[in-house]
């Protein structure tokens, strides 16, 4: 719509849960076999339990979608909760997080 090209989209994952928090059952790794299409996201732990880390899957998309340019916060909410919320870390408690997007049109943001 805005005839962006996807090599000069500069994007950026913030805080999210981390796969070192984010255990999932079958239903998960079922949606995430169909949905992401790469298996590399899901993480079998040393008991068994398979992890799903999330902003692989996200670089991943982003990546097959020509994006080249791409910033991970790296902070899992989940073990940040003194600063970020996290449904799963803090057992259903929950906030939001803002979102900033821009398009620059010839050295200015519009």
């Amino acid at each position: 719509a805005f005839g962006s090209r996807p090599a000069d989209i500069i994007a950026g994952v913030g805080p999210g849960i981390g796969p070192c928090c984010y255990e999932v059952g079958e239903d998960v790794i079922q949606a995430v076999r169909h949905s992401f299409e790469c298996a590399e996201a899901l993480l079998p732990s040393m008991n068994g339990a398979v992890h799903f880390d999330l902003p692989a899957a996200n670089v991943r998309q982003l990546r097959d979608a020509g994006v080249r340019h791409i910033e991970l916060a790296g902070l899992c909410t989940a073990c940040r909760t003194d600063e970020f919320f996290s449904h799963r870390g803090e057992g259903g408690r929950t906030g939001r997080f803002g979102v900033a997007i821009g398009i620059r049109d010839e050295g200015r943001w519009i």
